[in-house]
């Protein structure tokens, strides 16, 4: 492929990840390099990047770790030998869902907690704050500050009062992992600049890109080859519609005269009756993998 980058994405991102667990070192690390002449122009670069808004950096590199590493990680356990090809299609179904959460104010509440956190960090706590706070039994309830106690000088007191017109006091310790972010407009920049990663996930699945670059029918083989994995059957309304969609795949139906695919649409209800108490660890590949083939292997006999 032309202009083919010989370090794979990933690699990057994990880069990026460990620059998120220690930003705080970050501008100490560039002083010294600088001071010790190490790196020149790019040194001096990046410090300046830094100094810019560093605040916006921090949460560039936090919405990275966040709303990525769930890309990275799932990368890295497709990759390998066994039986990942069962597993595919519902890791990345669950990427997809993840990233059409994104897009909701209310869904993506809990999606960004690194990013939420650095936000709530930088923000000045004053009358008028937003929060959120959950009340077991009672359901969750917004609230402002409404003033401020600064009679010791060590530690304010802060009086939040809700929407229901209940109120209470809060120290800043407990008052800023509630603080209401939502609609900051640093986090839904970050929530733009995510998006992009699952809109080209979503043009590659569904054809909406380079002829090259089309994963459709690649994706259909990962759908319909949950067929074989004996606790997806077990958990799921399978039917002789799904065993009909092997034909989408050309090896099935070519295969003995194209006679395959109505043979195990005949054995469908024995398959399900075989697997309706099989049950494996579907994060455990190795696990998995040892489970459905141990499974096939006792019913290769009723199930050819």
């Amino acid at each position: 492929m032309v202009g083919f980058f010989n370090i794979r994405w990933w690699s990057r991102q994990e880069v990026e990840n460990e620059i998120a667990l220690n930003f705080d070192s970050v501008p100490v690390l560039l002083q010294q390099l600088l001071d010790e002449g190490v790196g020149d122009a790019t040194t001096r670069e990046m410090l300046d990047i830094y100094q810019a808004d560093p605040l916006r950096l921090e949460v560039s590199f936090a919405a990275g770790y966040d709303g990525l590493t769930n890309l990275l990680a799932t990368t890295y356990a497709m990759e390998g030998d066994r039986l990942e090809i069962l597993l595919v299609y519902r890791r990345v179904e669950s990427l997809r869902t993840y990233g059409r959460a994104l897009v909701d104010d209310i869904e993506n509440r809990g999606l960004l907690p690194n990013v939420d956190a650095v936000i709530r960090c930088a923000q000045e706590l004053k009358v008028g704050c937003a929060i959120r706070k959950e009340f077991p039994g009672y359901g969750t309830f917004t609230g402002r500050v409404s003033s401020i106690d600064k009679e010791d000088p060590a530690e304010y007191v802060y009086h939040i009062t809700y929407d229901d017109g209940d109120s209470e006091t809060m120290t800043a310790a407990e008052l800023k992992p509630l603080m209401n972010v939502s609609r900051k407009e640093l986090r839904q920049w970050a929530i733009a600049e995510l998006q992009g990663a699952y809109q080209y996930l979503e043009k590659r699945l569904t054809g909406q890109c380079d002829r090259s670059y089309d994963c459709t029918h690649a994706y259909l083989v990962c759908e319909v080859a949950q067929l074989f994995d004996p606790s997806f059957v077990a958990e799921n309304a399978v039917d002789a519609c799904w065993v009909q969609r092997l034909a989408a795949i050309v090896p099935p139906a070519r295969h003995a005269g194209g006679k395959l695919v109505a043979e195990l649409e005949g054995e469908l209800p024995e398959y399900m009756a075989a697997a309706a108490d099989f049950s494996c660890d579907n994060n455990d590949v190795a696990a998995f993998t040892d489970a459905v083939l141990g499974w096939w292997r006792k019913h290769a006999v009723k199930l050819p």
